[in-house]
């Protein structure tokens, strides 16, 4: 009797042979991500150089201020004098020697109100280490609108601002003057004043004083000058300043 031969039932094709199956393993490792091979050459950011920028960045924008305040007043002031030979023959001589220049005393006043005027002091003065050349301790530096007044600025003894630091300190500038004398030749003069309200003073006393240096170039001649004789107003501006501010490193006397 004849055996009957089974054939196996075939399988459900899965529409992927062994060679696709190969080829979705490898997409799908990719798709995972780098091997560890692949990610071992990858640069890595240490963790310590983040911090200390982060630390760094942080003590920049918590660091306090100083707890000093000097508030500077520039001044609105500009004078001329023009002297001759005239007013060395007494207040007859004076009198007449100042009718004469009348005209050119108001022109030079005008162009050194706006040569001199209060930017240009600022500028002046932040080109120099004013905390230190006032002999003060550290301190923050506010510039203030001029005060037309003078009045208020050459006689009051409080304090100019609503500031309530303990530690505050004024600086004002109370005149620009120009001269112009026949033996002399020309100069530029500034009047200033300190007021000290450390340790919470509500009123203090006015320490005025003065400078004067010489000029070479102001007033200028010609428009191509007056860079020249601006330079030289700043100059003497600043060396004005130094000058009255000497008075601040003078050892007391026992």
């Amino acid at each position: 009797m004849a055996q009957e031969t089974v054939q196996p039932e075939p399988q459900a094709e899965s529409g992927i042979t062994a060679v696709e199956e190969s080829v979705v393993e490898t997409t799908a490792s990719e798709v995972d991500g780098p091997s560890e091979a692949e990610s071992l050459n990858e640069p890595i950011v240490p963790a310590a150089v983040v911090t200390e920028e982060a630390v760094a960045v942080e003590t920049v924008a918590t660091e306090p201020k100083p707890e000093c305040e000097l508030h500077i007043f520039p001044s609105l002031e500009g004078e001329a004098q023009t002297t001759g030979w005239l007013s060395g023959f007494g207040i007859v001589g004076a009198i007449a020697d100042a009718a004469a220049n009348d005209g050119k005393n108001k022109s030079e006043g005008d162009y050194l109100r706006d040569a001199l005027g209060p930017q240009m002091q600022v500028q002046s003065l932040k080109s120099i280490e004013l905390v230190k050349e006032l002999n003060l301790p550290e301190a923050q530096i506010i510039f203030q609108e001029p005060i037309e007044d003078r009045k208020i600025t050459t006689k009051q003894k409080t304090r100019l601002t609503d500031s309530t630091a303990t530690c505050y300190v004024e600086f004002l500038v109370t005149q620009n003057f120009y001269r112009k004398a026949a033996i002399y030749g020309r100069s530029l003069n500034n009047r200033f004043i300190f007021k000290d309200f450390r340790d919470g003073l509500e009123e203090t006393k006015l320490v005025k004083g003065r400078g004067g240096n010489s000029l070479k170039h102001f007033p200028p001649k010609t428009p191509e000058e007056s860079e020249a004789a601006e330079a030289d107003l700043q100059q003497a501006f600043v060396a004005n300043f130094k000058e009255f501010a000497k008075r601040f490193h003078r050892k007391k006397r026992r």
